[in-house]
């Protein structure tokens, strides 16, 4: 990848996270949410996010198999919220879902720069050393995938029980 497409792709991904926070946060402080945010305000979450991540994957940068496991869990999650949708049941979202899509923000922009700084260098050394960080980081947002839907299946178990017939 190209350093200013890189760059260029970084701002369009800072655009769109500061966006979603906004919009979030402006909705918040005048009580203006809505049950069609709740459901289209994660779905926006998760294409600018799964979009960076399957590029990234394509590119070889992050292994399919952690955006396989990310996008599994989003796409669960997503499914599981519309069906409880159809049965008019909104479940909000908890504290550590929050933590994930933060830390996916913050990975992926880190992600992104770390990238930029490799096609400036030209040490293999410093190359490895990005490419396990990038590794380490992307795990770490597995990680957390899927420990927030956990979270959320045993912080909603009582509902999805009662209105899934689980």
């Amino acid at each position: 990848m190209k350093p200013i497409h890189l760059v260029i792709s970084l701002a369009l991904f800072m655009l769109g996270s500061f966006t979603d926070y906004l919009d979030g946060y402006l909705a918040r402080k005048w009580k203006i949410v809505s049950w069609f945010g709740k459901i289209i305000d994660p779905i926006a979450d998760k294409v600018l996010i799964l979009g960076v991540l399957f590029i990234f994957s394509y590119e070889g940068v992050i292994p399919w198999i952690l955006t396989a496991i990310i996008a599994s869990r989003e796409i669960f999650m997503t499914i599981l919220r519309l069906v409880m949708l159809s049965k008019k049941i909104v479940l909000a979202s908890i504290k550590s879902g929050k933590v994930k899509t933060f830390s996916q923000v913050i990975v992926l922009t880190t992600v992104y720069v770390l990238l930029i700084v490799n096609t400036q260098i030209g040490s293999e050394l410093w190359q490895v050393i990005i490419r396990n960080t990038i590794l380490v980081l992307v795990l770490y947002v597995a990680a957390i995938s899927i420990y927030s839907c956990v979270d959320f299946l045993n912080r909603n178990r009582k509902i999805l029980q009662k209105h899934l017939d689980v």
